[in-house]
Order: structure tokens, then C-alpha cells, then sequence
């Protein structure tokens, strides 16, 4: 008897590192498709904008390969724990690429751009750009990720009030983290002293209706991922940090590197609380079961 318990062991130690290692060469090649479509879609639809000034810790092309590295990993595991397949896995990926990484964050800069001033067919452009990028992704996703899918978890109870819930919630994060972040690095206070006019209550407003799309866009990727809330909530965390922070490592001749590393962080931690708190409102009382560590793998490799 002990002795085929040793004989199974190696097995049941294998089979996760198996796994994790078939996810890992999937959201390298969720890389790859990411890295193409972009050069596809610029190809396609140039993004005509000043030259970048090379300010902050890396390079164009360095941020390039780093940016979409990690968006890879936080799209792998969005796929790799989704319910759907086929083309709603191309949708679901669709929406977190484009609607979050690119549509939501240029609804705010055409808000701010009479201060701004960016050049309004580059804006237009780079939208174009991430929604082909977002279908090619989508696509490399549906081929990549496979397993059994399954229905999509029912919209839960009292969904108007989670939704205004998320709204006010989004609202407070926003202020809260650029006040309490933001606005304590003088860099960014001297930026926005200098060119920016805001109109307050209009502006809070414009932000409610933000985190009511917000919210909804929370509510439809939750819902077509599978494990317990704590997994699915780490993994919004990481896919809202990931599509909205991150991509300010990029140099740009519009924002010196000072202030967008207070934005990053500003942005990536009101961002990452917010796919936690977003899990937890939406879903509450509706997680299964943690999964065990070899399922769990199995379900990120899209084997479950």
C-alpha cells in the first residue's frame, strides 16, 4: 500500500506544474498575437502624434514589450477561468481589452481635452487600433482556450442597487486615490495648476456616469468567470490594473514621466481595490467552493 502511494505521488505533484506550464506558453502566445496586432493595426490605422520624449525608466519599444506582457498574463487568466468558449470567449476578451484598456480611458481624455489639448484624430486613431487589436486577441483566446465551457452565472439580486452601489463606490476611489495619491507629488500639482480648469460638479457627474459603465462592464466579465469570489475578484483586480495603469509606462511628449508615475500608482491601486471591491458587491453570497490546487491550475491552463 505505501508503496503505491509513492508511485502516485509524482503524479499528483506533476499535474499542476503541467498545467502551469501549458498556461504559460499560451499567454505567450496571447503576447505574440497582442504584440502583431498592434503592429497590424498601426499598420492599418497610423496614430500620427508628436515624438515621444524617452523620460521615464524604459523606452518606447521597452514599455511595448513590458505593457503588453502584462496585459497577456492578466488576459490569460481571465480566459483561463472563463465559463464561455467560441465566439463569447472572443467577446469577453474583446471587452476587456478594448473597453476597458482603451474606450472607458479615451472617454476620459476627450472629457479633459479642452485643457489637454491632444490631438483628436491620433485619440480617434489609437480607438480604431484597440479594437482590432481587441478582436485578434479575442480570436487567439478562443483558439487557445478550449476546456468544457459553461452557462453564465445569473445576474444576481437587487442588481440596480449593486450597480449604484459600484457607481458611488467608483466615485470615491477616483477623488480618494488622486487626492490622497495624485495630488501629493508637486509635479502633478504644478501640471494641473498651470493648464488645467475643471468644472467641479459637471466633472462628478461625468465620473457617476463613468462608474456606472464601470460597473456594468464588472458585472458582464465576473459573470463569465468560474471559481470562488476570492479567485474571481483577484483576477478582476488584476485585469483592471493591468488594461488602465500600466499602460502609463508608455513616453509621451504630453505627460512628463513624474507625472504619470503619480498617476500609475494613483490609477493602479484605485483600480486593483476596485476589481476587489466590484467582485464583492456584484457577487456577494454567490461564490463556490475554493478550488483545490491541482483543479485550480487545471481551470487556468483551460484543462477544466
Amino acid at each position: 500500500m505505501h508503496a503505491n502511494n509513492e508511485a502516485t505521488e509524482p503524479v499528483k505533484i506533476a499535474l499542476p506544474v503541467a498545467s502551469l506550464l501549458l498556461w504559460v506558453v499560451k499567454v505567450a502566445l496571447l503576447w505574440v498575437a497582442l504584440v502583431a496586432g498592434a503592429m497590424i493595426a498601426g499598420r492599418l490605422v497610423p496614430i500620427h502624434m508628436p515624438p515621444a520624449i524617452s523620460d521615464g525608466p524604459v523606452t518606447v519599444m521597452q514599455a511595448f514589450a513590458i505593457v503588453n506582457g502584462v496585459i497577456a498574463v492578466a488576459l490569460g487568466l481571465v480566459a483561463g477561468t472563463s465559463r464561455v468558449r467560441g465566439w463569447h470567449m472572443v467577446s469577453l476578451i474583446f471587452v476587456a481589452y478594448f473597453v476597458i484598456g482603451s474606450a472607458m480611458m479615451q472617454i476620459e481624455t476627450w472629457w479633459f481635452n479642452d485643457s489637454l489639448k491632444l490631438p483628436l484624430n491620433a485619440i480617434g486613431s489609437m480607438v480604431v487600433d484597440a479594437a482590432i487589436v481587441g478582436l485578434l486577441v479575442g480570436s487567439a483566446a478562443a483558439l487557445l482556450f478550449r476546456s468544457t465551457p459553461e452557462a453564465v452565472q445569473p445576474v444576481p439580486a437587487n442588481l440596480a442597487l449593486r450597480l449604484a452601489a459600484m457607481a458611488g463606490i467608483y466615485v470615491v476611489l477616483y477623488y480618494g486615490a488622486g487626492m490622497f495619491i495624485a495630488w501629493q507629488s508637486a509635479a502633478v500639482r504644478a501640471y494641473y495648476e498651470n493648464g488645467i480648469h475643471i468644472q467641479f460638479v459637471p466633472t462628478v457627474c461625468f465620473q457617476i456616469f463613468r462608474g456606472t459603465l464601470w460597473a456594468l462592464i464588472a458585472l458582464f466579465v465576473v459573470t463569465r468567470l468560474k471559481g470562488s469570489l476570492v479567485s474571481r475578484a483577484l483576477v478582476m483586480a488584476v485585469l483592471f490594473f493591468s488594461l488602465t495603469a500600466v499602460q502609463l509606462l508608455y513616453p509621451t511628449p504630453f505627460f512628463p514621466w513624474a507625472v504619470r508615475a503619480a498617476h500609475l500608482a494613483e490609477v493602479g491601486i484605485s483600480e486593483f481595490v476596485y476589481g476587489i471591491v466590484s467582485t464583492l458587491v456584484l457577487l456577494g453570497g454567490a461564490a463556490k467552493h475554493p478550488l483545490s490546487a491541482p483543479s485550480r491550475w487545471r481551470l487556468i491552463a483551460g484543462q477544466a
